[in-house]
């Protein structure tokens, strides 16, 4: 594959060419815009030499990257071009492959749901809480539940099973209704949601 192939597979590099293949890779690439702004860019050696090229290391600087990306493609590139290749539809495409390797993740057999479940891709909770704030936020954030004057909000998350971490979180008005702390939208497909105070 290319941007692998030059430095060998070890473990983690063949189950990563098994998680993103070329024609993904060349897919993700042309929905996040990165090929058609930098038409120069190979996507399969960027991706490669941002995924491994650290090698052991935990930093790598900008012009270590550049020397590893000339070795996987066999080409040489000015340094301005190489800070050119920096662009927010490379961030993009970085962020649809994060996604990607997720919802892999999430398909190997140890986190496989039952039969029945198998069209879920993720379980997301939801849950809020009341905090209290300073009285002299009062007229801005007023507490709903006091007999005195006092501040509060309703702080809302909503939290990913498969990622392990949050989704989204919310400061609202304490009054806020519990079910109207979340935005049901097109994400919602194929997702198991549990609501706090409704489990």
């Amino acid at each position: 594959m290319a941007g692998v192939s030059q430095f060998g597979k070890g473990l983690v590099e063949r189950e990563l060419t098994v998680m993103y293949d070329a024609k993904w890779i060349r897919s993700a690439a042309k929905e996040s815009g990165l090929i058609e702004r930098e038409r120069k860019i190979d996507p399969l050696i960027m991706f490669w030499t941002l995924a491994i090229g650290y090698g052991s290391q935990l930093y790598r600087t900008l012009t270590e990257l550049k020397r590893e990306y000339e070795a996987r493609g066999n080409v040489s590139i000015s340094d301005s071009s190489w800070h050119d290749r920096f662009t927010p539809e490379l961030v993009k495409f970085l962020k649809l492959c994060v996604i990607h390797g997720i919802e892999h993740i999430s398909q190997e057999p140890s986190r496989i749901l039952g039969p029945r479940l198998a069209t879920f891709r993720d379980v997301m909770i939801q849950d809020s809480t009341i905090i209290r704030l300073h009285e002299s936020l009062a007229e801005k954030w007023p507490a709903t539940r006091s007999k005195r004057v006092a501040a509060g909000v309703k702080v809302s998350f909503l939290t990913s099973a498969v990622a392990n971490g949050p989704k989204s979180i919310s400061i609202l008005p304490e009054k806020t209704s519990e079910m109207k702390t979340l935005k049901i939208g097109p994400w919602i497909k194929n997702i198991i949601l549990l609501i706090g105070g409704f489990l």
